[in-house]
């Protein structure tokens, strides 16, 4: 029974101590006090709270430690359009002085129809 209890606090203290290091690598990310990328994009995409597609967000960062650049990828699917089975719009970060700064966008899409409906592509679908 001592045995058991034992285990129980030292799992949670290992529970609280990844909490820590969560906390400390997304401080990190959100140098100087700017919003992260992700935040960024939230902010501008307030359509998304909205939609009523499946929307599947990421962020990707170059680096654990002190990233330089960044990534977010907003995919939407399930879109009312017969041609158009997603749209991926990828927003671009760089960290310039302790600030996310976004520098660039771009939009791609996967089609139902043409030669090309397994991967995304930047032109329109027909």
């Amino acid at each position: 029974m001592k045995t058991s209890l034992m285990t129980a606090a030292a799992v949670c203290a290992l529970m609280f101590t990844g909490c820590a290091t969560t906390q400390k690598i997304a401080n990190k990310v959100n140098i100087g006090g700017s919003d992260t990328p992700l935040a960024q994009v939230l902010k501008e995409r307030d359509d998304l709270r909205k939609e009523l597609s499946t929307v599947e967000i990421r962020q990707y960062f170059n680096s654990v430690e002190s990233p330089t650049a960044a990534e977010v990828k907003v995919t939407q699917t399930g879109l009312m359009d017969d041609s158009v089975k997603s749209v991926r719009t990828v927003y671009r970060f760089k960290n310039v002085d302790g600030q996310w700064n976004q520098v660039g966008t771009s939009k791609e899409y996967q089609c139902y129809r043409g030669k090309n409906t397994k991967a995304f592509q930047t032109a329109k679908c027909p």
